[in-house]
């Protein structure tokens, strides 16, 4: 069943390609922006013949080209799979554009040839021009050059990757807003704070001043001299870290004075359960 589809399909293809197409009506010129195609700046070009005279242009003017593809048997009009219109450069290279046709079926390719410098890549200059016609239905594809043309094409930019841009002057300085700091609190607040942390160690003094403190109990060790004294290092390292040391800098001195009050504190609680166990 599948090859007897192919071969219809082929079959169907083989009858459509019996067409005889020709073109008609075609028109070439060099318009500026703004101008109208009529009669006087549009030369008419037989079929398979060529521009007497060839086509001078710059970027700002544009190039038209208009033309009919119709049957040879009965001048219908017909639109074809492939319609271009090809420009070769001396040096081989061309560039294929492709032509579309409009509601009546009538083929325009109207444009400013500064926007159609984008297709060129980089080339300008003489260029030959060339009318490509082809479909599956038509028996007689059309290749024919028409007209030579000299194009002022402007140059392309193609800007450098910035990771390649060698750049020898001195770069903008940059410079860096920071956060505004916040508003502090009035000073009136910030002493009343202040009195109120160090409350507590004005009732302690207050305190062993009237009760007195008691060191007969301190065992005779010399552990006890050294605890009082890391005791007494890390109170004053708290008030440096208030008016003087950063977080890093407090905690670098705590892991030593922390670590010395700590051993001394256990050998001095070591040494008062000793002196309990031999008075009992």
């Amino acid at each position: 069943m599948r090859l007897l589809l192919a071969l219809g399909a082929i079959w169907a293809v083989a009858l459509a390609a019996s067409e005889d197409v020709t073109v008609n009506n075609f028109k070439v010129g060099i318009l500026a922006k703004d101008q109208q195609p009529d009669a006087e700046n549009l030369k008419t070009v037989a079929i398979f013949s060529k521009l007497p005279s060839g086509l001078t242009a710059d970027a700002s003017q544009r190039l038209y080209v208009s033309f009919n593809v119709v049957k040879k048997a009965d001048n219908a009009k017909v639109k074809p799979q492939q319609v271009f219109l090809r420009f070769v450069a001396p040096s081989g290279e061309d560039v294929v554009l492709v032509v579309n046709p409009d509601a009546n079926g009538n083929y325009i390719y109207d444009s400013v040839l500064r926007t159609a410098a984008k297709s060129f890549r980089n080339l300008s200059g003489q260029f030959k021009i060339s009318l490509l016609v082809g479909d599956v239905t038509i028996k007689n594809p059309i290749n024919w050059q028409f007209a030579d043309i000299d194009a002022a094409l402007p140059t392309a930019y193609e800007p450098t990757p910035k990771s390649q841009q060698v750049r020898y002057e001195p770069m903008e300085e940059i410079t860096h807003v920071f956060r505004q700091p916040e508003k502090r609190p009035s000073a009136l607040i910030s002493d009343a704070f202040t009195i109120i942390v160090l409350a507590p160690f004005v009732i302690l003094f207050v305190l062993w001043a009237r009760i007195g403190i008691n060191f007969q109990n301190a065992p005779a060790s010399p552990f006890v001299p050294i605890f009082h004294i890391g005791l007494a290092g890390i109170f004053g390292l708290y008030i440096l870290f208030w008016i003087q040391f950063d977080m890093f800098e407090t905690l670098k001195y705590l892991s030593v004075l922390g670590f010395l009050t700590f051993v001394a504190g256990n050998r001095v609680l070591r040494a008062i359960a000793e002196g309990k166990q031999k008075s009992e």
